[in-house]
């Protein structure tokens, strides 16, 4: 069966002035639509530009043969995220202390220093810049390197991005990143270690990638190399070839990711933007994708 939606609309415009509309029907996927969609939809169907306040009045639905495009066909963007929550006590690397997350200002005691029932919150943050899914600049493994404020936004956001699947192999070699299409990309390595988070688990025999593959992603000029495990490097011994390799040539690193089994293989944008820190080579980030 197939369904219509009925409805009058008002919208204003931000320069002045609005249009009405009265018993418009559009073609709609399923039973239901939002009062949001459905703007949306009237917006770029309509073409209108300088848009403000869209009011959806009246609406009701029917059963009736479809006239048009169903309006879901219209491609949305869709973001994933791929960081773990930061909370008070997480561990995220043994010997490294857990963040403390509490008030500086309660909503108690903001009372009374404004206006009758209004009250404001003000967290109090002390931790590591090592702390649930965070990114690495070349600082943190090098002194000169470039630190947080001085790496450009353009190597936090909007890459183009690849992922490497490969569940249950604990050293990633290089036969996993060749015939790729890797070269100027983010690739984000789903080995499914993310579902030891917060356990013991975690932290021991983790996926890594070894220093063969490494060379070979340098050699391809990736931006960026995330993995949901660990570490990007085996943390068994002292070494840590993987950081030395990526970071000496600039090419950021996110570990502790999340949700990488949620992606496609290819077509979509990764981004993980940390604060503009001087002097910290390595910060917390929200790491999200975008379908």
């Amino acid at each position: 069966m197939e369904h219509r939606v009925v409805f009058d609309f008002e919208v204003e415009f931000t320069n002045g002035g609005g249009i009405q509309g009265q018993d418009f029907r559009l073609d709609i996927d399923g039973d239901t639509i939002s009062d949001y969609a459905l703007a949306d939809y009237i917006i770029q169907d309509l073409r209108l530009l300088m848009v403000g306040k869209v009011n959806i009045l009246n609406k009701v639905y029917i059963q009736e043969k479809h006239k048009r495009q169903i309006i879901d066909t219209i491609p949305r963007e869709n973001l994933i995220d791929l960081s773990h929550t930061i909370f008070d006590g997480l561990i995220t690397y043994k010997g490294l202390p857990a963040p403390i997350i509490c008030d500086y200002l309660s909503r108690e005691d903001s009372n009374g220093k404004y206006e009758e029932g209004t009250t404001f919150q003000i967290g109090k943050i002390e931790m590591v810049s090592n702390t649930g899914t965070y990114i690495d600049c070349p600082f943190h493994r090098y002194e000169h390197g470039k630190d947080l404020s001085e790496t450009a936004l353009e190597a936090f956001a909007n890459l183009e991005a690849i992922t490497i699947n490969v569940q249950g192999i604990m050293e990633i070699g290089v036969e996993y990143f060749k015939n790729k299409e890797i070269r100027n990309k983010a690739i984000l390595v789903n080995t499914g270690w993310s579902k030891y988070w917060n356990t013991d688990s975690y932290f021991e025999n983790h996926p890594f990638i070894n220093k063969e593959a490494a060379e070979y992603i340098r050699d391809c000029q990736v931006k960026l190399v995330g993995i949901d495990s660990h570490n990007i490097d085996d943390t068994r011994g002292k070494s840590r070839p993987v950081h030395t390799i990526l970071l000496g040539s600039e090419i950021l690193i996110v570990e502790h990711l999340c949700n990488l089994d949620k992606l496609p293989e290819s077509n979509y944008k990764f981004s993980a933007v940390p604060p503009k820190f001087k002097g910290v080579g390595t910060f917390p980030v929200r790491a999200f994708a975008t379908v």
